[in-house]
């Protein structure tokens, strides 16, 4: 029998702090850029502080993800599209290990008879 795979919950600031690092910046960068205080994106980041929604739209454009990304269930997953598509324009610019993962989508998508 195959052990279900369990992904853990986060919550938004937990969100917002994985992406804020994952693209190189401090609370004070991200701050900066959003025109909102380092301590606003520190309380957000630890829960403290609900973001308002020009807030979270603002966090979103500088980290440069869909805001639903910020908001994704543990059962849905978002492809970071935008990003995705200024990257990789052409399939030729498409590295080995993406080309094979976005084949596989593409063949689930077929079985699952999804195109029809």
């Amino acid at each position: 029998m195959k052990k279900s795979v369990k992904f853990p919950e986060h919550h938004l600031g937990e969100r917002l702090k994985f992406l804020r690092n994952s693209r190189g910046l401090s609370q004070v960068e991200l701050a900066k850029s959003t025109k909102l205080s380092q301590s606003t994106i520190a309380q957000i980041e630890t829960g403290r502080k609900d973001a308002s929604i020009s807030s979270i739209k603002a966090i979103a454009d500088v980290l440069d993800v869909d805001v639903a990304s910020l908001f994704a269930a543990e059962d849905v997953f978002v492809f970071d599209l935008k990003r995705l598509r200024r990257k990789y324009n052409h399939r030729d610019k498409l590295t080995p290990h993406l080309y094979m993962a976005l084949g596989k989508v593409v063949q689930f998508a077929r079985d699952i008879k999804f195109t029809e």
